[in-house]
């Protein structure tokens, strides 16, 4: 109802500037007409009196004419009658109540109707009208008219106005409102209620559309909006699905490739348990042992066999795909079983892998599949980089960071570094480091798409990766995890 009250408003300032106006310009002409009025009547009937009186004067002397006069006051309650001299030594009672130097024409024969105030009973129009009785001395017939029917008339003026103005705008108003209410609110309220669902993902063309108004037009242009934009979210998803689809497929074509990678070192590690389990069976079938040694052979065997199954489980685990499924995880523990899992292939490569720790670490809420392929694709990377061997070391720190291009504030951070001390990384490198299928091995030792994959896993957990390597001095890749995950 906001624009209602504006809308009325405005036309309550409209009318009252246009009533009033209207109205003043009529007080004015009808106060003119009514002045011009009374000067008429009292000058006629002066002129009436005047040929009277001077008949009555000239035929049967003074004291009759004054009688005239007298009876004109008892006949006249809105008229006082006097007669006047127009003599500086006149005495009272016939001096004029207006001062003679403006009577002037008035000694010369001409009649003239004036307003005044007087101080004792307010404003009045006097008129006098000049009698030719002694041709020595110049008198006249004072007609004095209080202006308090004048006054009552402008009263009675400016009430009307009032009276009229207010009910006008109380009959506006009433159509006003009743005519806004049914062809403005009610649209409007159809259209906030739409624009309320189409932000809440509702695009369907459910406006009701009646009129040619533009209300109309306006809901026959919403309509058309959510037949697009569904039709547009359609195809988005439908491409989004796709893009999923095929993202997860090349995650799990990167997992493969990196289990074949690591296949030749698992073949290692599993060739000794295996060796062990095989040595230990031999010297229990050949029945020389004693039963102590036996007993022993068969703990042996046992731990072995427990060592495989964890190494091909592990190896199982990694290269299975699955869904994205978040839950609480321990990364110390994560990143051991990554380091367990790939310790064969740097012992062949000469490399030590070390796991650094700094405060006490929390549990976070993430894929550990996902996490699990990221540490192994940045880890066998950082190997892979050091052709001399070296030392890799894995470091897991909380931090307060603020996330790249966000104006948040400093959050909590899991900050996971792999450090290596191989070649470095090229300048001209870095920016395309994270791009799909881009490398700089060797044809046949990687696909280009581990690091562009890891990446997208941490961003869609709500963090992201930083890089920092100088050419011969190693790399350094940071992984940043959010400690508490956003709903």
């Amino acid at each position: 109802m906001k624009l209602f009250y504006k809308v009325y408003l405005f036309l309550i300032v409209l009318l009252i500037l246009v009533l009033g106006g209207s109205g003043y310009l009529s007080y004015q002409r009808e106060i003119t007409l009514f002045d011009s009025d009374m000067e008429s009547d009292a000058l006629l009937i002066g002129r009436a009196l005047s040929g009277l009186i001077e008949h009555a004067w000239k035929e049967s002397g003074p004291e009759t004419a004054l009688t005239l006069i007298n009876d004109a006051n008892i006949k006249e309650h809105q008229l006082k009658v006097r007669w006047v001299w127009l003599e500086a030594s006149t005495e009272a009672p016939y001096v004029p109540q207006v001062p003679l130097e403006r009577l002037d024409k008035v000694a010369q024969g001409k009649c003239i109707s004036l307003k005044m105030n007087t101080s004792e009973e307010g404003a009045y129009r006097f008129t006098y009208v000049p009698v030719d009785v002694d041709e020595r001395h110049a008198g006249a017939i004072e007609l004095a008219e209080s202006q308090s029917l004048r006054m009552r008339y402008h009263y009675d003026s400016l009430l009307h106005l009032v009276y009229t103005t207010a009910l006008l705008l109380l009959l506006t108003g009433s159509l006003l409102w009743y005519h806004f209410q049914k062809w403005i609110q009610l649209p409007l309220n159809r259209f906030i209620d739409k624009s309320r669902k189409i932000g809440e993902g509702d695009l369907s063309p459910d406006l009701p559309v009646t009129g040619r108004d533009e209300f109309a037009h306006l809901a026959r242009t919403l309509n058309s909006m959510c037949e697009k934009l569904h039709a547009t979210y359609q195809a988005i998803h439908d491409e989004h699905k796709q893009r999923i689809a095929a993202l997860e497929q090349l995650r799990h074509n990167e997992r493969l490739a990196t289990v074949g990678r690591i296949s030749t070192g698992m073949a290692h590690e599993l060739g000794t348990p295996l060796n062990v389990i095989s040595g230990r069976s031999k010297m229990i079938r050949t029945g020389e042992l004693e039963e102590t040694e036996v007993a022993e052979c068969s703990r042996i065997i046992g731990e072995q066999a427990e060592r495989v199954t964890r190494i091909i489980r592990n190896l199982l685990d990694y290269a299975r795909r699955r869904l994205p499924d978040r839950s609480l995880q321990d990364f110390e523990q994560m990143v051991s079983r990554v380091l367990e899992m790939l310790s064969s292939t740097a012992r062949k490569a000469k490399v030590n892998l070390d796991l650094v720790k700094t405060g006490q670490i929390p549990q976070i809420a993430v894929d550990p599949m996902q996490i699990q392929q990221v540490l192994t694709n940045l880890i066998m990377n950082g190997i892979q980089a050091m052709n001399r061997g070296g030392r890799l070391v894995v470091s897991l720190a909380v931090e307060q960071r603020c996330r790249p291009g966000a104006e948040q504030m400093n959050k909590l951070y899991l900050a996971i570094r792999v450090k290596d001390e191989g070649e470095g990384i090229e300048k001209e490198d870095m920016k395309h480091l994270f791009e799909p299928f881009f490398t700089t091995k060797e044809i046949g030792k990687g696909t280009g798409l581990g690091l562009s994959i890891a990446l997208g896993i941490v961003e869609e957990h709500g963090g992201w990766i930083d890089v920092a390597s100088e050419p011969g001095q190693g790399a350094c890749f940071e992984i940043f995890l959010p400690v508490e995950v956003d709903q």
